[in-house]
């Protein structure tokens, strides 16, 4: 097989002219795929909110009589967006939009579950740099998109609110509790001490016993105050433990047991230096006075280092924070709060010490002046703890009430959600291109894959022999035809003599002529490389067209398996070229004239067993040359020559071969294997004929591409539709 050449430019054109329906039809497929889809598919609205969330400094305790400790808290973004997407976020939304919306019923409440599919439809994108948040809700119509957004990031504002002043809440809670208890204790103590005094009028104490009194019932102030100071920051810490609790098992627990021997001793010393303030204050030194000041800074200097020792312990003993899965925000705080717990344990520890000691002097008072001392003291432990338990409600609740959420709402979803599905534009651009784009490429890989023989160059490229001629392909012929009536109907009696397929059929002609003017060729094989390529139509025809020179046509039926020329000119079955051969019928009796002037045909007569032999034989070599004498040109119509080695057998006897390729049908593997055929037999190649040839309307007429052929309406004599 030859070399394939490149292809050039007018053979892509032409790939696209013969494939224009392929890529018209695909294209329209497609495109009507892409409309259908953007119809069909339900509309989808977006509406996005966004939010920032603040870094904030945690305080350690609330205060009572210390001050806090702040530490400073990095914003973790993923763990506010994990928030966001959380069921529990989703449900508190959904109650909130029944709430805002009690006269709109939307789509999204009909589910069974709404909460689990409005968090499915909630997509977060975090600018971690900026500390903001985008919340993105999906949804059928454009007003619940809207609303929906809404009402989650107001679901989150306010979970996070209620977050952060839990603790304050619990305290809340804890004096709320309390007060009334110590109220109850108070009014008791008050009826005790009247009580006694109606019964014994003459008891009195002393000024030295006064002054004893009111030292201890100092002390007992500062001790009730410092005993609710912790129980209150202890009920927060429990609080905090318990949310933490619930992200990660054992891990509150194992913070507050933080401990080492260094942190054992800061404790201590954290216990001495609050014993010697209690005393000062005993004293009468006042909160200004130097050694005050000095020693407040030493304890608020050893609550620190306790603070700073207590995190490096907890940071090598406590696993590594996730913080997808709990809160180091938590954690702060648990930390801090421990070491205000241990601070108010340490000034709860020094206080019942020097209570002990007072109480120890009192013990050696007479007993009625002792009982009177026992009531007005508890009178009075009950009236300072009830003022200060009063006093601290007040306070939580002020710091309660202040306490903001650190997520901000920075816009939030305004005008109903925009349509984002289906996109309309997008949708028919990409129909539009990708149509487009498997039209050609469907073109082109159908033209890949398709290895039949299609222009004059394919011929030139595969099979490198001259082309002789193309035979257009006729408007006439029928699928609902039988073989024989479309042959017929192919034949140029049935034609005007200018018509493009008489045309055609000279310009062969001409063209057999002058393969070699000084030796003109006298016999012809016609054959094709598969069946049903039209080999019968067109060796009829180029002897019909032989005839109309003048010159004394014959056509012999070569084709011994299946022969159809009898048929094609209406001529009874006899004799043939088989009974001449075998010498049971005469040469001059078994030609017949046709009704064609100067053409005469050799029918092949009887099916013999081996047609192959028959032609091969030495008779058949000398009943060629008895026929050349009487005819001018003889044209031998064969079977296929893949089929049979009967026109390869034929084929080294006459001047020439001629092979016919349909258009489209004819393969170019096939068509190479066939000029082989001849080759091997050195049979003489004149060259292809290209038949069934299609055309197209042009402004003029009809049009052949590529083979030269262009007629003209006012050249033919009939009337093109």
């Amino acid at each position: 097989m030859p070399e394939e050449k490149g292809l050039t430019f007018q053979d892509y054109l032409y790939v696209l002219f013969t494939r224009r329906w392929v890529i018209i039809i695909v294209f329209f497929v497609t495109f009507g795929a892409s409309l259908f889809y953007t119809l069909i598919t339900p509309k989808t609205y977006k509406a996005t909110a966004t939010l920032m969330v603040q870094a904030e400094n945690i305080p350690g305790a609330l205060g009572f009589g210390s001050s806090p400790l702040y530490y400073p808290y990095i914003v973790n973004i993923q763990k506010y967006c994990e928030i966001l997407k959380s069921e529990a976020i989703a449900s508190r939304a959904i109650d909130k939009l029944k709430l805002d919306n009690p006269r709109i019923d939307f789509p999204i409440l009909k589910h069974k579950n709404p909460a689990l599919v409005l968090k499915r439809r909630i997509f977060i994108k975090s600018l971690e740099e900026a500390n903001i948040i985008k919340v993105s809700i999906t949804s059928t119509t454009s007003k619940e998109a809207m609303a929906t957004t809404n009402a989650v990031i107001e679901a989150f504002v306010e979970q996070q609110l209620l977050s952060i002043r839990g603790e304050y809440a619990e305290q809340r809670r804890f004096l709320e509790e309390q007060i009334p208890i110590v109220g109850a204790n108070l009014r008791e103590a008050e009826k005790r001490l009247k009580t006694f005094k109606e019964r014994n009028k003459f008891v009195s104490l002393l000024e030295e016993t006064r002054q004893l009194i009111e030292k201890l019932a100092n002390f007992d102030e500062l001790h009730g105050e410092t005993e609710a100071t912790r129980k209150s920051l202890q009920s927060r810490m429990e609080f905090l433990k318990n949310q933490l609790a619930e992200q990660k098992e054992s891990l509150a627990e194992d913070i507050t047991q933080v401990s080492s021997p260094y942190i054992l001793d800061i404790r201590k010393e954290l216990i001495a230096q609050e014993i010697d303030y209690s005393l000062y204050m005993v004293q009468g030194l006042r909160k200004t006075d130097p050694k005050m000041i000095s020693l407040k800074k030493s304890i608020e200097d050893t609550k620190s280092k306790l603070t700073e020792e207590t995190r490096k312990i907890a940071n090598q003993e406590l696993p590594s924070l996730d913080p997808l899965s709990f809160s180091q925000q938590l954690v702060d705080k648990i930390l801090a709060l421990q070491v205000e717990i241990a601070t108010q344990e340490a000034r709860g520890a020094a206080l019942s010490k020097i209570k002990k000691n007072y109480e120890r002097e009192l013990g050696f008072l007479p007993k009625k002046e002792l009982e009177l001392i026992q009531l007005e003291r508890e009178r009075e432990i009950s009236n300072n703890i009830y003022q200060m338990l009063s006093q601290k409600h007040e306070e939580i609740k002020i710091v309660e009430a202040g306490k903001v959420s650190n997520v901000k709402i920075v816009d939030r979803a305004s005008t109903p959600g925009v349509l984002i599905k289906p996109n309309k534009r997008l949708n028919l651009a990409l129909g539009l291109i990708l149509g487009l784009i498997l039209g050609l490429g469907t073109a082109f890989v159908s033209e890949y894959f398709d290895t039949s023989i299609k222009t004059p160059k394919d011929i030139e490229r595969y099979i490198n022999l001259p082309l002789l001629g193309s035979i257009p392909i006729l408007k006439t012929q029928s699928n609902t035809q039988d073989e024989v009536t479309k042959i017929i109907s192919h034949l140029l009696t049935h034609h005007p003599t200018k018509s493009h397929i008489s045309e055609a059929y000279r310009t062969l002609r001409t063209n057999l002529q002058f393969i070699n003017p000084d030796n003109p060729i006298k016999t012809v094989l016609v054959t094709s490389a598969m069946p049903r390529e039209g080999k019968s139509s067109a060796s009829s025809n180029l002897a019909i067209t032989m005839a109309q020179l003048g010159e004394k046509v014959l056509l012999v039926d070569t084709d011994l398996r299946k022969p159809i020329l009898s048929k094609l000119f209406e001529i009874e079955k006899g004799n043939g070229i088989t009974d001449v051969l075998i010498g049971k019928a005469d040469i001059a009796t078994t030609i017949i004239s046709t009704k064609i002037d100067n053409l005469s045909l050799l029918p092949s007569g009887k099916i013999p067993p081996n047609p192959s032999e028959l032609l091969g034989s030495q008779k058949m070599d000398s009943l060629i040359e008895n026929l050349k004498r009487d005819f001018s040109f003889i044209i031998f119509d064969t079977p296929p020559a893949i089929s049979v080695t009967d026109a390869a057998v034929l084929g080294s006897k006459v001047d020439g071969v001629l092979i016919i390729a349909q258009v489209g049908r004819t393969d170019r593997t096939a068509l190479s294997h066939t000029k082989e055929i001849f080759e091997r037999v050195r049979a003489n190649i004149l060259g292809i004929v290209l038949h069934m040839v299609p055309r197209t309307r042009g402004p003029y007429g009809y049009y052949y591409p590529y083979y030269h052929y262009y007629y003209y309406h006012y050249y033919s004599q009939e009337k093109e539709a």
